[in-house]
């Protein structure tokens, strides 16, 4: 087993846990172009604040966690809908191979 296969079983049996007990959530992912959504888990951060290089702050902004399945392609533009809210992935924030975090906003 790899180093990124053990890490997406871990992150998937840690999202697990934690949707059990309401502290993440289970969403519905649609990629640009279809009309098929896809199942897939997530964890959502409202609120964000982050200093910039130049001291400034961003404020406010919503950031999406995506645990990474087989089949689950993100993109920018692609909506998730998460506890019937609608966000579009809009600026890939990281991405391990097991996690992709993104900003997002409504709509």
């Amino acid at each position: 087993m790899s180093q990124r296969e053990f890490l997406a079983d871990l992150d998937a049996a840690l999202h697990a846990g934690f949707a059990s007990v309401g502290m993440a959530e289970v969403a519905e992912y649609t990629a640009p172009g279809s009309s098929t959504a896809v199942p897939c888990e997530v964890y959502v951060d409202r609120d964000v604040e982050t200093i910039g290089g130049l001291r400034q702050f961003v404020a406010n902004r919503v950031e999406v966690a995506y645990v990474c399945r087989d089949g689950l392609v993100l993109v920018q533009g692609g909506k998730v809908k998460i506890d019937g809210i609608t966000y579009t992935n809009s600026k890939i924030v990281s991405d391990d191979g097991s996690l992709s975090r993104w900003t997002v906003r409504h709509g």
